[in-house]
C-alpha cells in the first residue's frame, strides 16, 4: 500500500513539473514572439518616416545622404567624428554639444552617433609626430568633420607647411577608410588677427582647388575687425565664448538639418 502511495504521488509530481515547464517554456516563446514583432513594428516604423527623416538631410552631399538613408534602413547610426583644436571644447554649451543635441531632435537617436575628439593646442607638425591619423582612422568614421589646427599653427608653421601636413594626414585616413567623407572647415576667427584670416583663405582655397567639402561658417561671424566679434570670442584667449560656440552651431546645424 505504501508503495502504491509513492508511486502515485511521484506520478503526480512527474505531471505537475512537465505542467509547469511547458507555461514557462510557452511564456519564453510568447515573450520571444512579442519582442520580434515589436522590433519588426519598430522596423517598420523606421522605413515608414525615412521621407520625413531624409527631408532634414536635404543640404547634405549625395554620399552623406545615402549614408544617412543606410543607417535608416540597417538601423546602423553614421559615425560622425569630430576632431579640432581645443575651440571645439568639450564642454555641454560648446558647438559640438548643441550639434549633437539638435540632430538626436531631428533624425533620432539611431541615424547619427557622434564622437568628439579634441586635440588642445596641436600643431598639424605634432599631429603628425603623435599620430592623429591612426586615431581618427580607429575611429571608424563614416563622416570626417575637422577642424585642422591652422590657428594653433599660426605663428608657428607656415602655411604652405600647413597645407602639405592636412594633405598628408588626409592621403592616410582616406587611404585606410576609402569611403569616409572628409569636411574641412576652420576654427573660429579673432580680433583684428594679421596673417591669420589670410592662411584661413589660402586654406579654402586648397579645400575647393582639391574638391574637398568645406564648411565656411567665418560668413556667419561678425567682421573679424568689428570689435562686435569680441562678444563671441574672448580677447585673451582667442577661443568662442557662449555666444561664439552657439553662433558656430547655429551654422553647422543649419547645414546638417535642413529647415522644413
Amino acid at each position: 500500500m505504501r508503495n502504491i502511495l509513492l508511486a502515485a504521488l511521484l506520478f503526480v509530481s512527474c505531471i505537475l513539473f512537465i505542467t509547469v515547464g511547458q507555461i514557462y517554456w510557452q511564456k519564453k516563446i510568447d515573450q520571444s514572439i512579442q519582442h520580434a514583432m515589436t522590433e519588426e513594428k519598430g522596423s517598420a516604423q523606421t522605413v515608414d518616416n525615412e521621407d520625413e527623416v531624409m527631408k532634414y538631410a536635404a543640404n547634405l552631399p549625395p554620399e552623406v545622404q545615402k549614408k544617412v538613408k543606410n543607417a535608416i534602413h540597417k538601423n546602423k547610426p553614421v559615425r560622425l567624428v569630430i576632431v579640432g583644436s581645443k575651440a571645439i571644447s568639450s564642454s555641454k554649451k560648446s558647438w559640438p554639444a548643441l550639434l549633437t543635441n539638435k540632430l538626436e531632435a531631428a533624425y533620432g537617436k539611431r541615424v547619427f552617433q557622434v564622437v568628439v575628439k579634441e586635440y588642445g593646442e596641436m600643431t598639424t607638425k605634432e599631429a603628425l609626430e603623435a599620430k592623429v591619423d591612426q586615431e581618427i582612422i580607429k575611429a571608424k568614421p563614416d563622416i570626417l568633420l575637422w577642424e585642422p589646427f591652422i590657428l594653433n599653427n599660426n605663428g608657428m608653421v607656415a602655411i604652405d607647411e600647413t597645407l602639405k601636413d592636412i594633405e598628408t594626414m588626409i592621403e592616410s585616413i582616406t587611404s585606410a577608410l576609402p569611403d569616409v567623407t572628409i569636411i574641412l572647415q576652420p576654427p573660429n576667427p579673432i580680433y583684428n588677427a594679421r596673417y591669420y584670416p589670410a592662411q584661413v583663405e589660402e586654406f579654402k582655397t586648397f579645400a575647393a582647388e582639391n574638391g574637398y567639402l568645406y564648411l565656411d561658417h567665418w560668413k556667419a561671424w561678425p567682421d573679424y575687425k568689428s570689435d562686435e566679434l569680441n562678444n563671441h570670442v574672448d580677447r585673451q584667449t582667442g577661443l568662442p565664448n557662449e555666444n561664439g560656440h552657439r553662433l558656430w552651431a547655429d551654422f553647422l546645424i543649419n547645414y546638417f538639418i535642413a529647415k522644413q
